[in-house]
């Protein structure tokens, strides 16, 4: 399974993002937040691949028993090589703007 997180749509600062992120990797199978845009049935049950991104960047990485460890205590930010954005805004025009798209429309 793969399963895509957009920091853009959600305005959250960092800090709280962090607290967040770190209770969904807790149970990342059990929850739901704004910024999850996708998740895709790879055909993969054992592994989850997570997708972040966040301030023109990606980070991708497999969740496995001991980033999963890290990820509940400090969030998406224990894998992050640099820094990000402490404030976001923008989210309300993404939403609209998603709202508006056709049900069938395709991923790039």
């Amino acid at each position: 399974m793969k399963i895509v997180m957009d920091r853009g749509y959600c305005d959250a600062s960092l800090s709280f993002c962090a607290r967040c992120s770190a209770a969904f990797f807790q149970k990342p199978l059990g929850t739901d937040r704004p910024c999850i845009v996708d998740i895709i049935d790879d055909g993969n049950d054992d592994i989850i691949h997570f997708q972040v991104l966040t301030d023109g960047r990606t980070l991708e990485f497999d969740l496995t028993k001991e980033i999963q460890e890290g990820l509940a205590v400090e969030g998406w930010e224990f894998l992050a090589n640099f820094d990000p954005a402490l404030f976001r805004h923008g989210a309300a025009d993404r939403w609209r703007a998603l709202g508006k798209m056709q049900a069938s429309h395709s991923h790039a």
